[in-house]
């Protein structure tokens, strides 16, 4: 009797099982990246310097749909710049590749971490998700200018977020289009302080951003116009503008693509008491343009596009600083395999950065590699 109740509850707990599992999806890649990376900051006086070094990446994706429209995500992955480690001995995980200053390793074995984790509901018609989620910023500069104006080029949002934004975001479909709203939670830095007499000693709020954005075709053309706002208290809080245009396949395979954003901040210097990672704390405008073409062509597929940006930086003391960005991005995958369970993929890559502080070159930049990904 016991075997034959032992058995029944074995079989339901894999009917259970199996039942369960069915709604969860799991996908994933790994990307290996030899890289050679010139930096030459020469004509401002600086150094050239000349490294090759290898780069490894692991993501993956858990995604349940739990019904009627509702889900959760998430993913697994390293909380290094872009999802990366670097080859070499280690000894044990470090998020940053070095372990104090009593070591020389070049590298070590990387940590995982949870990248994203939101859950909500998506429809036809409405939708929405809280958590930490997807900016979606690798083809939306957007969030490159809003929040890296420092950087301002090279996916920075992408390398030093792995596009990750923590809040709630919804969407409605409005007329012939998606309209999209988000609010962001960007830093807790919200506390207030009182001493023993009851007196005010500090009181800060914390940091928000605030996103609209609506999407809506017109002969097979995307435009997408776009806000962002950020409320901050200790830091800079730019408001940034800007749309992004994508045409129908125009030669062959091949799509056009332009993005332009606008962005400003009036928060003075003396007025700032925290700069996250590239903020600028000053006041300052900023701008940047990006023409891109992806598609298929030849044997593989095409992803290029040139960005031209610009910030100006107003000081305290009334003066100002121009900055020039020239950045350019070529990259043609060729797919090696494709199969049900997954595929591989070659993509030799160039990336080229230029930068100019008031007409003085400072940096010209390198970064050539090829990325050999396996997805499943």
């Amino acid at each position: 009797m016991k075997k034959t109740f032992s058995t029944i509850l074995v079989l339901m707990l894999l009917v259970f099982g199996s039942d369960l599992f069915a709604q969860l999806k799991i996908s994933g890649d790994a990307r290996f990246r030899p890289r050679l990376n010139i930096d030459d900051k020469t004509e401002a006086g600086g150094t050239v310097s000349n490294d090759v070094y290898y780069m490894y990446r692991v993501r993956l994706n858990l995604n349940w749909n739990l019904g009627d429209g509702y889900f959760l995500q998430s993913r697994l992955g390293h909380n290094g710049i872009a999802g990366y480690g670097v080859f070499g001995k280690g000894l044990s995980p470090d998020l940053l590749g070095t372990y104090d200053k009593d070591f020389a390793e070049s590298s070590r074995r990387m940590s995982v971490d949870v990248m994203l984790l939101n859950g909500g509901f998506a429809g036809d018609n409405y939708g929405y998700k809280l958590g930490l989620f997807e900016a979606g910023s690798y083809n939306n500069p957007i969030f490159d200018v809003h929040y890296y104006a420092k950087s301002l080029i090279d996916i920075p949002f992408f390398i030093f977020n792995n596009d990750g934004l923590m809040g709630a975001s919804a969407y409605y479909k409005a007329g012939a289009g998606k309209l999209t709203l988000g609010a962001f939670y960007d830093n807790a830095f919200g506390k207030s302080v009182e001493d023993a007499d009851g007196n005010e000693v500090s009181n800060q709020n914390d940091q928000y951003t605030f996103y609209a954005d609506y999407n809506v075709k017109l002969a097979d053309w995307s435009f997408q116009p776009m806000a962002m706002m950020t409320v901050a208290d200790s830091a800079a809080a730019p408001m940034t503008f800007g749309a992004n245009i994508t045409s129908p396949k125009l030669v062959g395979d091949l799509a056009l693509g332009l993005s332009a954003i606008y962005s400003s901040n009036s928060v003075k210097q003396a007025e700032t008491t925290y700069i996250d990672y590239g903020n600028v704390g000053n006041e300052y405008t900023a701008w940047k343009v990006r023409t891109k073409v992806a598609g298929k062509l030849g044997v593989g597929s095409l992803y290029a596009y040139v960005e031209l940006a610009n910030r100006k930086d107003t000081f305290d003391d009334a003066t100002t600083q121009n900055n020039d960005f020239l950045f350019w991005w070529l990259g043609y995958t060729v797919t090696v395999y494709k199969g049900e369970a997954g595929s591989f993929s070659v993509t030799p890559t160039w990336r080229h950065i230029s930068t100019d502080v008031d007409d003085v070159h400072t940096q010209s930049r390198e970064k050539i590699e090829v990325n050999f990904d396996f997805k499943f």
